[in-house]
């Protein structure tokens, strides 16, 4: 279980009418990142990945990015990421004001140091994302242990982010700071099977208002008001199964629940095969549930406290089919050392909102000496 690093409150909050410039800036972005693959960084590892998503409303996002990973001795690793989300279009977002379209998009860098002493690790880091209308800074620590000769790990971790929206079309730009704390514990049970359990817990204090998406008020189309103290609490359970025939079985479950009585569950399955030593193939299913905010109604009259058009806080049920292949070819990839792996995937979403999405991703993981 991970902590949660600083994410965008306003996604969907993009307009426009041509989708070739946030085109561009993928592609020049997915290019130089390419670039950098064929350059000896002397590292250990490079990640390139380009992320496509398009959904029912018409948002498109390009999402290239690229992870890189050192070891500076058998001690010490330095991660690196970078990635960039350019959105060409979206829903009711601020339609009001761009009339003509407006486009978005994001740039988020993150670092991380990881210090092994003996058993135990230690991993300090930080993340700065930002886009038009949106700022977040998050400062994380982490710390495992490795007990029972290593067949049992218990981690734990702390983050802290300072948030900044900006009240779009007007410059007022409000704070928002969140708080998160995890514990995890992972059991090797036989050399087949594995578990983990987790809790997390985040506190988020400030303006939590979507600025973008509106909501009907004595039938007026109005921007929502939600409360400025929220607590959210989770718990996981995975398990890690490896069958007869190079097969592995994965299941999870999540429970959530916070203070503004929203309510969830997630169920996961998925399944892997590997066919023979150069391709590992699979799928995955995930069903999720969750009610409403207790604030929640499809639409409101009389002067309310609060009122949402997120829909976020909407009750709902989401279903996703994912298949994935990973290719390590004998020789290489074409341009790419040998060893290196290709990776395909493709996600189908589908929420009882009538929100429809597809994720595609091609990656290529380059081990570096």
């Amino acid at each position: 279980m991970k902590g949660r690093w600083a994410g965008s409150a306003s996604r969907v909050a993009a307009v426009a009418a041509s989708r070739r410039k946030p085109l561009l800036i993928a592609l020049c972005a997915l290019a130089v990142l390419l670039a950098a693959a064929g350059y000896n960084w002397a590292q250990n590892q490079l990640d390139v990945s380009f992320h496509a998503f398009q959904d029912s409303r018409g948002v498109t996002v390009l999402s290239p990015d690229a992870n890189f990973s050192k070891d500076f001795s058998d001690r010490t690793t330095l991660k690196l990421k970078f990635g960039v989300d350019a959105i060409s279009a979206a829903s009711d977002s601020c339609a009001r004001c761009h009339p003509n379209g407006a486009n978005n998009g994001r740039v988020v860098a993150n670092v991380g140091v990881t210090r092994k002493y003996g058993d135990s690790k230690l991993t300090v880091g930080g993340e700065v994302s930002r886009e038009n209308f949106y700022t977040a800074t998050t400062g994380l620590v982490s710390l495992s242990r490795d007990l029972n000769k290593a067949n049992t790990t218990v981690a734990g971790g702390f983050a802290f982010s300072l948030n900044q929206p900006q009240l779009h079309p007007s410059d007022t730009v409000e704070h928002q700071t969140a708080v998160d704390a995890y514990g995890s514990v992972t059991q090797s049970w036989t050399k087949g099977t594995v578990t983990q359990v987790g809790y997390e817990i985040n506190q988020v204090n400030g303006y939590q208002t979507n600025p973008f998406l509106r909501t009907k008020l004595n039938g007026v189309l109005t921007v929502g008001n939600s409360p400025d103290s929220r607590t959210r609490h989770a718990v996981s359970a995975r398990l890690r199964q490896a069958l007869p025939a190079e097969t592995f079985f994965d299941a999870d479950y999540r429970w959530y629940h916070d203070t503004w009585d929203v309510n969830s569950h997630t169920f996961a399955l998925g399944l892997s095969h590997h066919f023979g030593s150069r391709v590992v193939g699979g799928g995955a299913w995930r069903h999720y549930t969750q009610t409403g905010a207790y604030f929640y109604q499809p639409s409101y009259t009389g002067n309310p406290t609060y009122y949402t058009g997120d829909f976020r806080l909407f009750p709902f049920d989401s279903n996703s089919v994912t298949g994935k292949v990973d290719i390590t070819p004998k020789n290489g990839i074409v341009m790419m050392p040998p060893g290196s792996t290709l990776t395909l995937q493709y996600e189908r979403y589908h929420a009882t909102t009538g929100f429809v999405a597809g994720i595609f991703t091609g990656g290529v993981r380059i081990p570096l000496k």
